[in-house]
């Protein structure tokens, strides 16, 4: 073969393949045959009227559909039809080997009959309708007429849901109809003497699986079916009938009986677990809560940094009015000074003791932020407009935090084997009450109101558990409650004489908790109705403007904040900064460009 002509064959060969591809086009998505219903109307002819109604739900775009047809044992098929049925309309379809929408072909064999529906559908569901007769499928002997019918075979794309197969005889009634049905043993096989028909209901068929009939029921019924046979054959068929039953249920039994040890194993262990749990509850391992008496005021200062007192008493990382608290309680040990500056909630921190920057979250603000020596709020804020800078403060920010936790776990406070059995405990009482309710639904009868019994054992135990046991050493209780007595007492304030608790310079060192605590302004309201300007200003100071003149711990844990969620990206649902939203709000306009 020269050049040309292998060029020849070649390019034949390419548009062969293009326009079966074209002719052919593979479906885009899913989907699922949610119902399968079925009705094959026998004839006195002893030939089948059957329509088929199999409903689809497609998941994308799709150019049809197809079903095969088995013909092993038929041996004829005629009077077809093919119809849709979506949306509440049926459209009948026409024959036709073009292709076109709303079409179908049949290509029949010896042994197959395949119908191809061309029908497009995206993203809806649709039911197609097959109608035909088929022939040879129902024989006479002498003794009986027997109907033994593949109905679905196996090999389908999908499982099928929702089977129903109903089989109606041309008389009624037939007391001598007899059926069996050979398939997954879910199914079941109602047998209507009286109305003269056999009903199949399957929940389910799966891709491997089939769904056959046997029916056995008098010549008479079929009086007219041309294929005949002198033979006997009711005895031998019932016999064969009986034994694949006696094998069925054998198997069913034998599935039953393992599910049922499986189930009483499952419920042994989970019973075993449930009274093991509640020995341990029993037992009550870890620390019992100190007894101590109901909150009282108390004035003493804690022996922990605000930002400290902050995390003993929370049990949380410090947070921005924390932080805020620590610079003015370094403002009060003299180790930096904040005065306010021009401009509107502006203020300047100016260092005083060099030791501080070893701190690495004040280092970055004293020379990152600030000139080395001081740094203001309005400077502070401007760091959000990069986001590097931004990163790096959250991020030092974070390692203060991380540092200030660690310095209040040092004290010991937290008794971590208790509060791992609190958190245990926790735990057990979900999963085992889980388990037993799960048990409760599978089984009925005395295991039903044993889980019931242990169930409520359970909860009272993990409750009484939950308020007797506690997470912190003796001496953390004797702590944190001190510190929520010191709370106490600022949440209280102006309901008592402010004079009691001391002078105004004892009243100096309580504001930065009252700050961290989050109680500021409700303190700084109390003191100016307890206490004059002029006395106010005696006692605290140069910082009398920040707490009385002036609006310090807003204006900085709000430039401060600012400055740490430029860090992050995320949209801004409120309209604030933040990262681009996907989707389009319906403006005009865009350009748009590629290549294809």
């Amino acid at each position: 073969m020269n050049k040309i002509s292998k060029l020849i064959v070649s390019l034949l060969v390419g548009l062969g393949l293009f326009f079966t591809a074209s002719s052919t086009a593979l479906a885009d998505g899913d989907y699922q045959i949610t119902d399968y219903d079925a009705t094959a109307n026998v004839r006195e002819d002893g030939k089948i009227d059957l329509t088929q109604r199999i409903t689809y739900e497609f998941d994308g775009d799709f150019n049809g559909v197809y079903y095969d047809q088995n013909l092993t044992k038929v041996t004829d098929v005629s009077d077809f039809g093919v119809s849709i049925t979506q949306n509440g309309q049926t459209t009948q379809l026409a024959e036709s080997s073009t292709g076109e929408n709303n079409t179908f072909t049949q290509t029949k064999t010896a042994d197959n009959l395949k119908l191809k529906v061309y029908h497009k559908v995206s993203d809806d569901k649709m039911t197609v309708n097959y109608h035909y007769v088929l022939s040879g499928l129902i024989t006479n002997y002498q003794d009986t007429a027997e109907l033994n019918w593949k109905i679905l075979g196996a090999g389908w794309d999908v499982r099928l849901h929702n089977v129903k197969v109903t089989l109606q005889l041309p008389k009624a009634p037939i007391d001598d109809l007899q059926a069996w049905t050979h398939g997954p043993l879910t199914g079941y096989t109602d047998v209507d003497r009286k109305q003269g028909k056999v009903i199949l209901t399957l929940d389910e068929l799966d891709t491997d699986e089939m769904l056959e009939t046997h029916m056995l029921f008098p010549t008479s019924v079929t009086p007219n079916n041309s294929q005949v046979s002198n033979e006997k054959a009711k005895e031998k068929i019932q016999r064969a009938e009986a034994k694949l039953a006696n094998e069925a249920n054998q198997k069913r039994q034998a599935e039953e009986k393992k599910a049922q040890v499986i189930k009483h194993i499952f419920s042994g262990i989970a019973l075993a677990l449930s009274l093991g749990f509640i020995a341990i509850l029993v037992i009550n391992p870890g620390n019992k809560k100190t007894k101590l008496p109901s909150l009282k005021h108390s004035y003493e200062i804690p022996k922990y940094a605000p930002e400290v007192a902050f995390v003993v008493l929370n049990q949380t990382l410090p947070n921005n009015q924390a932080f805020s608290a620590h610079l003015l309680d370094l403002a009060g040990q003299e180790k930096l000074e904040i005065v306010e500056a021009s401009g509107k909630k502006n203020y300047v921190i100016k260092l005083k003791d060099k030791t501080l920057l070893e701190d690495g979250l004040l280092r970055f603000l004293f020379k990152n932020v600030g000139n080395g020596t001081e740094f203001d709020l309005k400077t502070l804020k401007q760091v959000k407009n990069k986001r590097s800078r931004a990163k790096a403060l959250s991020q030092k920010f974070e390692q203060w935090a991380k540092r200030v936790k660690r310095q209040a776990d040092a004290y010991n406070y937290i008794d971590k084997k208790t509060r791992a059995w609190c958190v245990t405990v926790m735990l057990g009482t979900f999963v085992n009450l889980g388990v037993l309710l799960l048990l409760g639904i599978i089984f009925s009868g005395m295991i039903r109101w044993i889980c019931l019994g242990l169930g409520i054992v359970i909860i009272l135990l993990s409750t009484k558990y939950l308020l007797t046991h506690s997470s912190y050493t003796p001496t953390g209780e004797r702590e944190i409650y001190e510190l929520r007595c010191f709370k106490a007492m600022l949440k209280d304030v102006g309901r008592f004489d402010l004079r009691e608790v001391g002078d105004i310079v004892l009243w100096e060192q309580i504001m930065p908790y009252a700050v961290a605590f989050g109680l500021a302004k409700k303190v700084i309201k109390a003191l100016k109705a307890e206490f004059s300007v002029a006395e106010l200003e005696t006692g605290f100071g140069i910082y009398y403007g920040l707490y009385f003149a002036g609006d310090w711990n807003d204006s900085f844990t709000s430039s401060f904040e600012q400055s740490i969620a430029a860090a992050n990206v995320d949209s801004s649902a409120s309209g604030s900064s933040g990262g681009f939203s996907g989707g389009s709000s319906g403006g005009g306009g865009g350009g748009t460009g590629g290549a294809f």
